[in-house]
This record gives structure tokens, sequence and C-alpha cells, in this order.
């Protein structure tokens, strides 16, 4: 059974890819040698950065439960060989691709390459060997992680009852990385907040039919209301009750953003611009725009500012070739994988 494509959410893949890019142009590529203000501003440009990778978590705990949760409906079980089929085929191919040519092109070392495309450099003891140019996978380990245990998981809620199982499963992390930050484990702390999105997308795929639907049917002001108030909550909240936030309050918000997107609405701008076909698209291929926007982004001496955004225009055309030609066709031969899989389970 296929799962329709949802395009508004793809759309919020794009803006998720450029919170990110922004991020790095503006702390990292020397573009404060031309605006004096990002120093005033880092925090904020940093937070900001921070909030498209946990977009992408949410985004991702909610595809692959939805998936998972389809065929369970459709089949009566679940097959866990065909899904990590699934996932390598749509994640370790376009890794590979750009690791080698890094290792090619002396960006990185053999064994920053071997460090990076074992899903690592989340971990601090590893993160010496992920400089600039692997750095960014460190978002890409956590998900890895999290698709290692997480159908057996998907499968415990199954059997629980779905979302109540899985609720509780939340509120557990949420109390733990809150006690762990209270005794000063910082990184183990982050590392729970960062499953608790993906987690909480998870979550959003079980919610019952009327749920759901009462959450696509939001209105307009509910949903502006959630999305002003995450804003100036990143702007303006002191640093020391940032974490706090980040833990209860932002994967909720996150989520009535996302998905609770008014595309209903009758306001034209928003159903302009999440059934804009162009940013859907520019979201599909946000995988790979990901990946190789650090070159782009890096720190050059001598580079001005409209040379960094030049990469970029090349990085998102490039993008648009591998999804084309390398990226789809990898995913085609992962769901024939998959299906076989499947037939043979």
């Amino acid at each position: 059974m296929s799962v329709k494509r949802i395009e508004h959410i793809d759309v919020w893949r794009f803006f998720a890819v450029m919170l990110v890019i922004a991020e790095h142009v503006f702390l990292f590529s020397g573009v404060d040698k031309y605006w004096s203000q990002v120093e005033l501003y880092s925090l904020q440009i940093e937070r900001f950065g921070e909030l498209g990778v946990l977009i992408f978590f949410s985004i991702s705990g909610f595809v692959i439960c939805t998936a998972l949760n389809s065929e369970k409906n459709s089949t009566g079980k679940v097959c866990l060989s065909a899904f990590y089929a699934r996932r390598f085929f749509r994640i370790i191919p376009p890794l590979w691709l750009y690791l080698v040519c890094l290792t090619l092109f002396n960006k990185i070392s053999s064994l920053q390459a071997l460090t990076s495309a074992a899903f690592v450099c989340n971990f601090s003891v590893f993160i010496k060997n992920c400089p600039w140019f692997v750095g960014h996978t460190w978002s890409l380990a956590y998900e890895e992680q999290f698709y290692l245990g997480y159908p057996l998981l998907f499968l415990w809620a199954w059997r629980g009852g779905k979302s109540s199982r899985l609720l509780i499963a939340i509120s557990t992390l949420m109390l733990i990385a809150l006690g762990l930050r209270y005794y000063g484990h910082l990184f183990s702390s982050e590392y729970c907040v960062y499953f608790l999105f993906l987690l909480t997308g998870c979550f959003t795929a079980l919610l019952p039919t009327n749920w759901m639907q009462r959450l696509r049917n939001l209105s307009f002001l509910v949903w502006f209301s959630a999305v002003v108030s995450l804003i100036c909550l990143i702007c303006f909240v002191p640093g020391n009750q940032d974490s706090f936030l980040k833990t209860i309050f932002y994967p909720i918000l996150v989520q009535i953003i996302v998905f609770g997107t008014p595309t209903h609405s009758s306001i034209s701008i928003v159903k302009n611009i999440f059934h804009n076909h162009g940013l859907s698209y520019l979201g599909r291929i946000s995988y790979s725009v990901y990946l190789w926007q650090q070159i782009a982004t890096a720190y050059y001496p001598g580079t001005v500012w409209w040379q960094t955004l030049f990469y970029l225009v090349l990085v998102f055309g490039f993008a648009a070739l591998s999804f084309q030609y390398f990226e789809l066709p990898c995913q085609k031969l992962g769901t024939r994988v998959s299906n076989r899989l499947k037939m043979r389970t």
C-alpha cells in the first residue's frame, strides 16, 4: 500500500534546509565582514539554524511512522528488513557519493569519511574527526541511530493501543532529558531532546483519524499564533531557559506549525506558498542540498558574499541532477528490494 505524498511537508523541508543554510552563511562563511550586526544576533541565528534541523527530525519521524503504519494496516505486520532496505537506499548512497568526492579532492581524510559514514559525528568523542565538511552529518547520525531502534518501539506502541504507549515513551524521555540537564549532563540531555522531535513526529503520524483531521483543519489564527510564539521564544528567551522550552514546548509547537499548516485557508498567501510545486520540488531535493551546501557555505579567505550565493545556486543545480539521476534510481531500487523482502516474509 503506497502512502500519498503530502506536498506541503516538502515545502517545510525546503524552509528547514534554508534555515540551516542561512545560519551557515551568516555565522561561518565570512559574511560578517559585510554585516557588523551578525555577532550581535548570533545566538538567534544559531537557534533558527537548529530549528531547521528540528523540523527535519519531526518530518522524518512522521514519514517513517506513516509508512510503517500503512504497512501494518494493509498487511497486518511489519517487515523490518524491508524497512531498513528502504532507509539504506534513501540515505546511504547520496551520503557515500558526497564523502567519496570530498575524499578524492582531499577535503577530508579517509578516517574522517569513515567516521561520518559510521554515523557517530554526534558523539563528543568523535567530533575531532568530524571537521566542517562532514560536521553537519551529526544530524544524520541522530536519525540513523533512531532508525535502529524505532521499528521495535513502533511495534510495542501498536500492540499497546498505538499512540498511548508512544506518549508514555515521549513523556519518559522528556523527564529524562530534564533530569540530565538538571544534573549537568548537557550532552546526554541534548541527545534525548533531539530524539524527542523524532518521536513526536511519530506520535503525530499515529494520531486517530479524527484528531489528525482536527490538526489539519486548524484555523489560520491558531496556526499563525503558534508560528509567532515559536519565533518570539527563539528570539527573546534567555539562553538558560531555552533548553527547558526546547524540551517541553518546542516539540508541540513544531507539530502544530508543520502538520497543522492551514493549506485549506482562505488566506491566499498561505495557499500559494504551501501549494507551490516549485517549493515542493526544492523540498524533495533538500537531502542533497543539505549534504552539499556545506561546501558552498565554508569559509574561503578572499571570498565575497555574492560568490557564496553563486556557490549555493550551483549546489541546488547539482542537487536537482543528483536527485533525478542518482537518488530516484536508488530509491526505486530500494523499493524493489523492500517488496521482495516483504514477499519472502
